[in-house]
Parts: C-alpha cells; sequence; structure tokens
C-alpha cells in the first residue's frame, strides 16, 4: 500500500462503497418520509405500516450470515455490485405496489442486499487502511447514511412533493433512480479493489459460533440489537411523530432532515475521538442524550421538538461505528474476520430493527398517540446506559487493543 497512486486510489473506492451505502439509506428513508401518503392511498394502519418498514430488517436476520460467505467467494467488488443493483430494484418495485403484500415484497427485497452493504464497508474500510487512518476511513463511510437520509427526507416532502402535488409513486420512482447512479458509479471505481483485500479466514457456520462465544462480540451484538430498536423504532417513524404535533409535511421532512444531519457530523467526528480509553464514556453519554431525546419527542411545543431533533440526531449514528471499531481493532476479530463478525453484528442488530418499527406502529395505534412508545426508547436507553456504564470493562476493556 506504498505506492501513492494506491494510497490516493484507496479513498475513492472507500467513497464508492460510501455512495452504495448512502443510497440503501435514500431508499429507506424516502420510504418513511411518505408513510402518510402510503399508508392513506393503499389502505393501510399504522400496525401494517410498521410491519412494512420493519419488512427488510427482517429479511435483512435471515440473509446477512449468507450474505458474509458470498461477500467471502465472490469477492467485495462484485458483491456490493449485486448487492447495490437489489436496492435500487427495490427501489424500483416501490412505486408499483397496490397494497399490503406487494409493498412489503417490494420492501423486503432490500434485506437481501443490505447486509452485503453493511459487511463490504467496514471490510473495505479494515482491509484498505491501516488502523491510524482506518478512524477517518471509518468516519466517512458512516457519514453515508446520514447523506442518503438527509436527501430521502428533503427530496420527497420539500422538493419533489411540491412538484408532483405529494403524489407518492412518481417520487418514489425518482428516488430509485438516484440507487441506480449509484450501481454505475460502484462499477466505475472498484475496478482492482479485490486484489487489494486480505483473504477471510473462513464463515464456516463453526466460525460465527467461535466468534459469538466472544466475550467482546457478546457485548457488541447485544448493544447493536438494543440501538437498532430504537434507532428504526424512532427515525422510520419520525416524520409520521412530528406530523402529529401540527408540522407540515416539508417542516417535518426538513426536522427529520436536520437530525440526521446531526448525525451525519456525530458519525463523521466520534470515531476519531473514539479510542480505547473513552469509547464506554461516549456511549454512555450518547445513551443518555437519546433518551432525553425521545422523551423531548412526545412534547408538542416546537422549541422543545427542535431541541429533540438535535438529541436525536447527536446518537441516532453515534453507536453503531463505535461497536464496529471496537470489533476492527480487538485482536480475536480484526480484519481477517471483520466480514464475519459484521455479518453476525447485523443479523443480530437487526431483530431490534424489525421489533422498534412495528412496536411504534402497534403502540401507536394503541394508544392514540406517538408517546407510549417514545417513553419505552426512552427508558431502554437509560437502563443500557447503566448497563455499560457498569459491565463494559468486563466485556471490551480485558481484551481490546488500545487504539
Amino acid at each position: 500500500m506504498s505506492d501513492p497512486s494506491r494510497l490516493q486510489r484507496r479513498w475513492v473506492v472507500l467513497v464508492g462503497a460510501a455512495v452504495v451505502y448512502a443510497s440503501f439509506a435514500l431508499i429507506t428513508a424516502s420510504t418513511g418520509a411518505l408513510v402518510p401518503e402510503l399508508r392513506d392511498g393503499l389502505g393501510l394502519s399504522n400496525t401494517e405500516m410498521g410491519m412494512i418498514l420493519g419488512a427488510w430488517q427482517f429479511v435483512y436476520i435471515g440473509s446477512s450470515i449468507p450474505a458474509g460467505r458470498l461477500f467471502d467467494r465472490f469477492g467485495a467488488r462484485r458483491a456490493i455490485l449485486f448487492a447495490s443493483l437489489l436496492i435500487a430494484l427495490s427501489g424500483a418495485l416501490r412505486p408499483l405496489a397496490t397494497g399490503f403484500w406487494s409493498l412489503a415484497a417490494a420492501v423486503g427485497l432490500m434485506g437481501i442486499g443490505a447486509p452485503i452493504i453493511s459487511i463490504g464497508a467496514p471490510a473495505v474500510a479494515a482491509n484498505l487502511f491501516e488502523q491510524e487512518s482506518r478512524r477517518l476511513a471509518v468516519g466517512i463511510y458512516s457519514t453515508a447514511p446520514s447523506i442518503g437520509s438527509i436527501v430521502g427526507l428533503m427530496v420527497p416532502t420539500s422538493v419533489l412533493g411540491p412538484l408532483l402535488n405529494d403524489s407518492w409513486r412518481p417520487i418514489l420512482a425518482i428516488q430509485a433512480g438516484l440507487a441506480g447512479l449509484a450501481v454505475i458509479f460502484w462499477f466505475l471505481v472498484s475496478g482492482g479493489l479485490d486484489r487489494q483485500m486480505k483473504p477471510g479466514a473462513g464463515l464456516a457456520l463453526s466460525s460465527y459460533r467461535s466468534l459469538a462465544s466472544l466475550p467482546v462480540m457478546r457485548f457488541v451484538l447485544a448493544m447493536a440489537a438494543i440501538n437498532f430498536f430504537f434507532v428504526h423504532g424512532i427515525g422510520q417513524w419520525l416524520v409520521d411523530i412530528l406530523a402529529s404535533h401540527g408540522w407540515s409535511k416539508a417542516e417535518a421532512g426538513t426536522g427529520a432532515a436536520w437530525a440526521a444531519a446531526v448525525g451525519m457530523v456525530g458519525s463523521f467526528v466520534l470515531p476519531r475521538l473514539a479510542n480505547e480509553r473513552r469509547r464506554r464514556l461516549i456511549m454512555v453519554g450518547a445513551l443518555t442524550v437519546g433518551a432525553l431525546g425521545a422523551l423531548a419527542l412526545a412534547n408538542p411545543s416546537t422549541g422543545v421538538l427542535l431541541t429533540a431533533l438535535t438529541l436525536n440526531g447527536s446518537t441516532k449514528i453515534a453507536l453503531m461505528p463505535l461497536l464496529v471499531m471496537i470489533m476492527m481493532d480487538h485482536p480475536d476479530v480484526g480484519p481477517t474476520r471483520i466480514a464475519a463478525a459484521s455479518g453476525l453484528y447485523f443479523s443480530i442488530a437487526q431483530l431490534g430493527g424489525v421489533a422498534g418499527p412495528a412496536f411504534t406502529g402497534a403502540a401507536s395505534e394503541a394508544s392514540g398517540g406517538f408517546a407510549l412508545p417514545l417513553v419505552v426508547f426512552a427508558a431502554t436507553m437509560v437502563v443500557v446506559a447503566g448497563f455499560v456504564s457498569l459491565r463494559y470493562e468486563r466485556f471490551v476493556g480485558a481484551g481490546a487493543s488500545a487504539s
């Protein structure tokens, strides 16, 4: 990796992976931004809408471990290309939906490609970059979902919505076209990538069992599932939560995009600050801030809601890069096992990703509003913050390498 042109090219490849990651978030966010239109246009209940929003996470659970094997067998370039095509296809099928099952199937299709992206981005960062530059690489690809979310939230609500009379079908079709551009970009910049990737450690089931037996991985997996529970449970309903307080569609989309922008800054800055000594403190702080943000989202005051969006955004993306860095830097995981570890990580995390949106939909329908699910999310974050404060060293401290 000493050749200057190769050193420069690795950043271009990383940006390519980040663009694909952003397209995944764009398709997810654009569907969340159009929840009221989809629900009314297809005659869906909140419970059904929550199940649809969690459909791709449900598929993800079963496909993430096979995705790790596919990534290892076919290489990063072809695997990520295949995943980006599936994400664009999922986006293209959504405007053709006629009811619950057709929309759920279109959303669920993304769950086949998404785990390859989730595995591929950290694998590219871990293999192309040494430890001292790896934090910056993680920060760059971790900002990609926030950028995609901002576009996916603001374009449908503030740009295309007024132009197309809030007609959700053409809006979703245009967003799918943007995802298609990401496919082309990755194909153009990723040539020669597989020659720079280190050989994987093997992705047999025994490899996953071996990883799952590590104390550090048990901690990471538990945190991942809980994190995705409240991140997806709040994030995919955020536009509707703000609309329930009387915000217009454009205001709600802009507010949700602001939360994503705050998260983007945090996901870029935090990995560079998060050496081993600081990680527990940052996790506890992020969870505490997130709990306050969840509670504040239940308050109809505009000033409180703006504060809530800032707090929610600051914690939304904070935990994932920290947990990925723990895996990358741990001597029992590291670059050679990061594909398998990431597959296991995201398969468990998406248990929370399925439960969060479904819980929000069912609880809001049963209680007549979003206060109940928001209080539950806040309480969950407080309990987890206490656990991290007391048990972090037991699970992570003994084996982690200094960063």
